[in-house]
Parts: C-alpha cells; sequence; structure tokens
C-alpha cells in the first residue's frame, strides 16, 4: 500500500432560505471578499457539525432560525500551490422564522424575487451554486485548475 500526501481542506456553508409564498429568497450583497449578491454562509469551525454550523452562521448574518436544511450539493477546487481543497456545503431550507436583520458587516441582506436573480450582480461563479441549491439536477460544481486556468465542472 503507498502512502498519498493529504491535503489541507478549508469548509464552509451556504443556505438557500426560500419562502414559498412570496417566491422569494434571502440574498446577502457581500461587501468584504467574494464580492457580489450571494446567499448567505459562512465557515465551518474546528470541531463544529456542517448543519449546526449553517444554522450558527445564518443566525449571525440574517438574524433568522433555519430548520429542516436540505443538503443540494457541493462545490470545491483545489488550489495545487496552497495544497488546499476549499468546500462550500450548499444548503436549501422553507423552514425559517424570525426577523431578518438587514445590513452587519458583510453587507445589506434582505429578500429578493427568485426569477430576479440573474439580473443581479452576482458573486463569481454565485449563479452555477444557485441553480444547485434550487432545484438543477446535478450535486457537484468543481473547478479544474490548470495554471491561471479555471475550468467549471459539473457532475
Amino acid at each position: 500500500m503507498s502512502e498519498h500526501e493529504l491535503e489541507r481542506v478549508e469548509l464552509t456553508n451556504m443556505c438557500a432560505i426560500i419562502d414559498e409564498k412570496t417566491q422569494k429568497v434571502v440574498v446577502q450583497e457581500r461587501i468584504k471578499s467574494w464580492m457580489g449578491i450571494s446567499f448567505p454562509g459562512g465557515h465551518v469551525e474546528k470541531g463544529e457539525a456542517l448543519v449546526p454550523s449553517t444554522i450558527r452562521e445564518i443566525k449571525e448574518e440574517t438574524g433568522l432560525d433555519i430548520r429542516h436544511l436540505k443538503l443540494c450539493g457541493i462545490k470545491n477546487w483545489f488550489e495545487p500551490d496552497k495544497n488546499r481543497r476549499y468546500m462550500v456545503f450548499l444548503y436549501s431550507t422553507t423552514d425559517f422564522s424570525g426577523e431578518l436583520i438587514e445590513e452587519t458587516s458583510e453587507g445589506k441582506v434582505y429578500w429578493e424575487k427568485i426569477e430576479r436573480l440573474p439580473e443581479l450582480n452576482l458573486a463569481s461563479g454565485f449563479a452555477e451554486m444557485a441553480q444547485m441549491m434550487l432545484g438543477s439536477s446535478y450535486t457537484e460544481f468543481s473547478y479544474e485548475i490548470k495554471q491561471e486556468w479555471w475550468t467549471k465542472k459539473f457532475y
């Protein structure tokens, strides 16, 4: 048996909070890193399980309490120069309560019609993630990185 060098992994999450009555989703207009419109989410802390990390991040970034999360897919890529894989676990839910915070240090947070998402200034790669979270047929979105070229792959 041969040994393989292990890669470092950075784990993150994101959740589409869907209001079925109004056909709206919560979006965040990100102003720090990965700027543009996306769904809220964040990092998984050391030792934290994935779903509780998503529930915590959504509470911090939106003020909403979410339940009954559905795993919709995963976005990931490997950065060879850093020997690091970056993974985003993508969830959705229609079960939420609480009052929406209008703005955090990450940016503005608001309800947007699902049909309007393609018209917005979306964060890079977010359109494909949103498709997975709102019902597409693929469950993995990955980048294949060769030198400076990033190629999108869907599985």
